[in-house]
């Protein structure tokens, strides 16, 4: 049986890679916009998320998706944008908490980078290779 999933863009039934929750059509879009936020933050290093969906017109739907699959991280440590969906702690990208993380994956080691610098409200920075670099902020 081939399970088939709704492309989060255009609402079109497709069989999924695994990873990307758009369709291949949508895909190339969707990576042409996610190029675009990332040429900004290395223009506009302090940018907030609404700067962002301003200047670029990229739904904000579309940025807090990019955060989902932590592609982009929040900056500060304590936000009002992103939640965790086990327990409702602040989180800087990804879907859990470390805490609801380990819980429901406990047999999957945790990599956490901590940061102090917290002077940034809603700002974000680009992901790349499951490593954190601080090229950007929203």
């Amino acid at each position: 049986m081939i399970d088939l999933i709704t492309c989060e863009i255009c609402g079109k039934l497709y069989n999924p890679n695994g990873f990307f929750r758009v369709c291949p059509i949508c895909y190339e879009s969707d990576e042409s916009d996610f190029k675009r936020i990332k040429d900004y933050l290395n223009l506009h290093p302090c940018a907030k998320i609404f700067d962002v969906v301003a200047d670029l017109n990229i739904s904000v739907k579309k940025i807090k998706r990019y955060l989902r699959e932590s592609r982009l991280e929040i900056l500060e440590k304590e936000n009002h944008f992103l939640f965790c969906e086990g327990c409702g702690k602040s989180i800087r990208s990804g879907i859990y908490c470390d805490e609801c993380y380990k819980t429901h994956h406990k047999n999957i080691k945790v990599i956490c980078s901590d940061s102090n610098d917290t002077k940034h409200s809603n700002a974000i920075r680009f992901r790349s290779d499951g490593q954190s670099k601080r090229a950007s902020s929203i």
